[in-house]
């Protein structure tokens, strides 16, 4: 079995769409987590490969309750408030503080989707249809381990209740699909409900007024298919007071003097670089022509997501018929 899994990653597409060749899942708002069990013993990890077994011991425990000698799951792991609606924030802080008095407080749930590691059988090139019935076979739910709904039918009716229940969207998986460790694959799409894709923040311009002891703006940028790193957009809106102060404290320690960008750009002399490590989520209205972004808005930071997976995603072409 692997120490190490890195998970497959899905593409983004421009609407929802309906195909029998096709099902659906609910797009959740978490930390993605594979989950490696070795002879009663689980270890949760996050993309960047952080061990977050310790942070999460109610699940941990069930998952060391596994009917398996070994066995490598991918799921996406959630954090639900007091009004048991999904919480980013409230996960974020839960792993920032390393457990704390917060799972008493929240609910932390790990929704299983795949299994690709089985008692010595490689799975990852078995049939997305395989792999899931063989979940189903094996996986032991309990109060912190919940199976992922699978969903079937009209693609846009499905994705409009998912968004009518909170979700983000949807993610839709074709049943013959292969699983590949740590690679975007278009046979998994992911369908949201607002545009919002990873930066990395490569860069801040000085700010000024009531900006002046923090930054204007954040300089984003994308890696390409070919590794080459390029300039995407800024973004100055979606700032409070409090997040402006923490941002500046952390991107204080990652100043280098050079640009870490393939490409020189305008204006070069008025931004801060940064070492590419902080990702941002960012939404916005729409990429434009030259890849850009309009009308961009921070949403927040992804700790769980490390620089290197933060590619430009040319946007999938949906699949079978188009139903808006």
């Amino acid at each position: 079995m692997p120490e190490n899994v890195a998970p497959m990653l899905a593409t983004l597409t421009g609407g929802p769409f309906t195909d029998p060749k096709w099902y659906f899942e609910p797009k959740l708002d978490g930390y993605r987590i594979i989950a490696l069990v070795k002879r009663g013993r689980a270890k949760l990890q996050s993309r960047n490969f952080q061990d977050y077994t310790d942070a999460f011991p109610g699940i941990a425990r069930e998952m060391d309750n596994q009917p398996v000698e070994e066995a490598v799951f991918d799921g996406e792991l959630v954090a639900l408030d007091e009004r048991g609606k999904p919480c980013f924030q409230c996960l974020q802080q839960h792993v920032k503080q390393r457990g704390g008095g917060e799972e008493n407080l929240y609910t932390f749930i790990y929704y299983v989707f795949d299994l690709i590691h089985l008692n010595g059988y490689d799975l990852t090139g078995a049939p997305q249809a395989e792999r899931v019935k063989l979940l189903d076979d094996v996986l032991i739910t309990g109060k912190s381990v919940k199976r992922v709904s699978r969903l079937e039918g009209d693609g846009a009716e499905i994705f409009a209740a998912a968004v009518g229940a909170g979700m983000e969207g949807v993610i839709g998986k074709r049943r013959d699909a292969k699983y590949y460790p740590g690679k975007r694959s278009a046979d998994w799409l992911k369908i949201k409900a607002t545009q919002a894709d990873e930066f990395i923040i490569a860069g801040y311009t000085a700010g000024q007024g009531n900006r002046a002891g923090a930054f204007g703006s954040l300089v984003l940028g994308q890696f390409d298919e070919g590794g080459g790193f390029n300039y995407v957009s800024n973004v100055g809106t979606g700032f409070n007071v409090t997040l402006l102060g923490e941002l500046k404290t952390r991107m204080k320690q990652l100043v280098i003097e050079k640009s870490p960008f393939d490409h020189k750009l305008p204006l070069e002399s008025a931004i801060t670089w940064l070492k590419p490590i902080l990702v941002a989520e960012v939404k916005f209205a729409e990429r434009t022509h030259d890849g850009g972004l309009r009308a961009p808005v921070f949403l927040r930071l992804r700790e769980d997501k490390p620089a290197r997976d933060v590619r430009s995603q040319r946007s999938a072409e949906p699949r079978g018929k188009l139903r808006m």
